[in-house]
């Protein structure tokens, strides 16, 4: 079986008897009419055409399967019929309690119990019962009649304890359905991160499909797009050129940036803000989310330094998260980088990711610093947790504190603001390619929330593709999806708050 954190089960296993026919008995007792089968094939809804061009085609097979995994009700009717030639074997059939609001990520297995998405699929040797073997005596019309010798004992499968939370989970696809209803999007995903052990909490999508409903497992719907989708990043991105400045010795808290008149020129790109914003600290260029500002910035930053802290936050890299469809995204080699691909990057251009690769990072910058693998099984007392320090303790805890002032009055996420904590954020809009290029008409939206930013111990990401809303932002559209899931979850998770009425 499979559990949430908590014990409660996303996916079991139950009995079911799947009914055989001896097509050979049939053939070889030549009173017996294939008519008498009548009402057992309204029973179990196949023509009688069918029937008979099956018994046609198996006419010496001892053991067809005729349906398969029926329940009880089915099975006594179909006993009260006593019909020749007719028997039944046990078997499982997987039955999912998770629902939609978690079938992207537990996925499904076909008829025969093999995994084919989803962690039933990435844990197929662990979760698949293993069928036994015994050596039988059968009559001459195929039926057992004695058992001789077993040879190997039939096993259930292991179970596996995820460390995501069934309710948690439900609030946030709940959360999730609503606004890209709202926004008419294209789709949307949400992952919430417990930094200090890389605990996925929680990792949803919307749409996503039924698991009891086989017509719904094609396309993008049995997608886990938190994995398996590539996006641009946007101004997620410019926290880490923040850090890499400060770390260069070339800036510090009080470096003043000028982003007059509103926009650059470099190569045939034109660089601009929304508005002209003026002369720009550090934190006033995560405030205001300046893309002016974060290129001037990159620009007079080492092209190698800004890879090789990209490349330690395993951005360009798998992250071995063991689920099917994982895509590791593209950092191109610094040295091919153009003079508008250095500046680009910045606010996230140029380079290419997963939700989960962004999770990633800022899991590492909630840690100040500390690198722990993300992980959907649960973290049992007796597991060590790896931490690797990759980044600067000092540097990260000062980026995560001039983040707070993105979710401030005058920031771009102040509808992410939450009453009784503190929030360290960043808002991100990038273009969608389409067909090769840069659509003028799609985006994507993100917002990325540590939570509560004075001792992290949460990480959230939001996404929404193509809002059709009238401002297509992560401020307007993914910040709120955050406000509304957060302020509940927290509460839920029984996280201290850190605001105190004074």
């Amino acid at each position: 079986m499979i559990y949430d954190r908590n014990g409660e089960i996303l996916a079991m296993s139950l009995p079911r008897k799947t009914l055989c026919i001896n097509f050979s008995e049939i053939n070889q007792k030549k009173k017996i009419n294939l008519k008498i089968y009548k009402p057992l094939l309204k029973l179990i809804n196949i023509k009688e055409s069918r029937f008979e061009q099956l018994f046609v085609r198996n006419k010496t097979k001892k053991e067809y399967y005729l349906k398969r995994k029926l329940n009880d009700s089915i099975v006594n009717q179909i006993k009260k019929l006593k019909l020749p030639a007719l028997f039944f074997i046990d078997e499982y059939q997987r039955i999912y309690p998770g629902s939609n609001y978690f079938s992207n990520i537990i996925g499904f297995t076909n008829i025969d119990d093999e995994g084919q998405e989803g962690i039933e699929y990435a844990k197929n040797n662990l979760l698949r019962p293993i069928k036994g073997l015994k050596r039988i005596k059968k009559d001459n019309l195929g039926r057992q009649i004695e058992t001789i010798e077993l040879i190997k004992s039939p096993k259930f499968g292991q179970d596996i304890h995820l460390s995501l939370d069934k309710y948690i989970q439900l609030h946030a696809y709940n959360i999730l359905k609503k606004h890209v209803k709202k926004t008419k999007s294209d789709s949307g995903s949400l992952v919430l991160v417990k930094n200090t052990t890389g605990e996925i909490i929680a990792m949803t999508n919307y749409p996503s499909f039924n698991p009891s409903n086989r017509q719904e497992m094609k396309g993008e719907r049995i997608k886990n797009k938190v994995v398996t989708d590539i996006i641009e990043p946007g101004s997620t991105m410019k926290p880490f050129i923040v850090y890499t400045a400060l770390e260069s010795g070339r800036f510090d808290e009080s470096s003043t940036i000028n982003t007059k008149p509103g926009y650059i020129k470099i190569d045939e790109h034109t660089i601009k803000d929304h508005r002209y914003l003026g002369e720009l600290s550090l934190k006033g260029i995560l405030q205001k989310s300046s893309n002016v500002g974060a290129s001037l910035v990159a620009l007079k930053l080492d092209k190698k330094h800004i890879s090789d802290n990209l490349k330690k936050l395993h951005f360009g890299k798998l992250l071995y998260i063991d689920l099917p469809g994982e895509q590791k995204g593209n950092l191109h080699p610094y040295q091919n980088w153009k003079k508008s691909e250095h500046a680009s990057i910045s606010y996230g251009y140029g380079l290419d990711m997963t939700l989960l690769h962004l999770a990633n990072a800022y899991t590492t910058l909630a840690n100040y610093g500390n690198y722990v693998e993300l992980r959907y099984l649960k973290h049992m007392d007796n597991d060590k947790i790896y931490k690797e320090r990759i980044l600067d303790k000092k540097i990260s805890k000062n980026v995560i504190e001039m983040m707070t002032s993105v979710v401030s009055v005058g920031g771009t996420a102040k509808r992410a603001r939450l009453e009784k904590y503190t929030v360290a954020g960043k808002t991100g809009t990038a273009k969608m390619i389409v067909n090769g290029k840069y659509s003028e008409k799609k985006r994507v939206v993100l917002f990325v929330g540590i939570v509560p930013a004075t001792k992290p111990e949460y990480v959230s990401v939001v996404i929404l593709r193509n809002p059709k809303s009238s401002d297509p932002s992560g401020g307007k559209n993914a910040a709120p999806i955050f406000k509304e899931f957060m302020g509940h979850t927290l509460n839920l998770l029984q996280v201290y708050p850190d605001k105190h009425d004074k």
